[in-house]
């Protein structure tokens, strides 16, 4: 897909990133600040600022890195209803530290901000939004959970009690290295835990009418002439290269519901794309 120019909303314009933000990449600019923190300070910031970088990508140019990237990591978080607090935190230090350096043009760490579940009546917590499974996708993601907590955790677990038998941690790289690694893995623990603990197993879509879980969708980029094929799928049934794209993602959330002929307008990170939904089959 050929690249479009971001639109900005009235009264906003793009302001020119420092110099040296245009040579560094994101991922380079958070290995320099890791090197400034004290090293226990050091290995839980980089467990969390990696999985910021997984979400965002590290070998982007750091004049690239806006608000909309940290809106979307935002959001990530609060669908995987995770303990905020520890994972915003060292991310919104990191930012502000970028500020501080004069190597963005705005503080991006204040857009990150820890969200509290909204009170029901009686100040109850509201209960989490159900997430929507096929059993293909239920099953992929239960068979995910049970390898990496009966062999990734064990296997890095193993790893860490290795290197600490080295002595010095503070320049032993396998220790650290394990000790990330081991921080992302529980990260996606978490995250499948959260999901499988508030889904609910649908049948895939049967109607060709609207757009939902199972639908093959075929799109008109209007402003390209360019078809484009998706296939909407649960959170464990994700395959970008074949087409298939979650229901939760920006695209499938924006098509879900909608029919043949209507618009449809996507917020990506190339910019705002507006389709025409053309075709709505029933995936195989």
């Amino acid at each position: 897909m050929c690249a479009v120019v971001p639109r900005y909303a009235a009264g906003r314009i793009a302001i020119p990133a420092p110099a040296e933000a245009s040579t560094l990449t994101i991922g380079q600019a958070a290995a320099r600040y890791l090197g400034t923190l004290p090293a226990g300070e050091r290995e839980r910031a980089r467990s969390e600022i990696s999985r910021f970088l997984e979400h965002i990508g590290k070998d982007r140019p750091l004049s690239q890195l806006n608000r909309r990237d940290v809106d979307r990591f935002q959001d990530r978080l609060n669908e995987a209803k995770v303990d905020q607090s520890r994972r915003i935190e060292p991310v919104k230090l990191f930012l502000q530290d970028l500020k501080k350096k004069k190597l963005t043009e705005d503080n991006l760490g204040a857009v990150l901000r820890v969200r509290k579940p909204k009170a029901g009546r009686g100040g109850e917590r509201a209960e989490a939004p159900v997430i929507e499974l096929t059993q293909a996708g239920h099953d992929q993601l239960t068979s995910e959970l049970t390898q990496l907590e009966s062999d990734e955790i064990p296997r890095l677990r193993d790893a860490v009690s290795l290197a600490r038998a080295d002595g010095d941690l503070r320049e032993n790289a396998p220790y650290h290295e394990a000790k990330r690694e081991m921080g992302v893995v529980q990260g996606r623990i978490d995250a499948l835990r959260n999901q499988l603990g508030s889904s609910k197993i649908v049948a895939r879509q049967q109607s060709t009418e609207k757009a939902g879980l199972g639908s093959r969708v075929v799109l008109r980029d209007t402003d390209y002439d360019e078809e484009h094929t998706f296939t909407l799928v649960g959170p464990g049934e994700v395959k970008p290269r074949e087409g298939k794209i979650s229901i939760q993602s920006p695209v499938g959330n924006a098509l879900k519901g909608k029919s043949v002929g209507e618009k449809v307008e996507v917020d990506t990170p190339q910019g705002v794309h507006q389709y025409t939904v053309v075709r709505i089959e029933r995936a195989e």
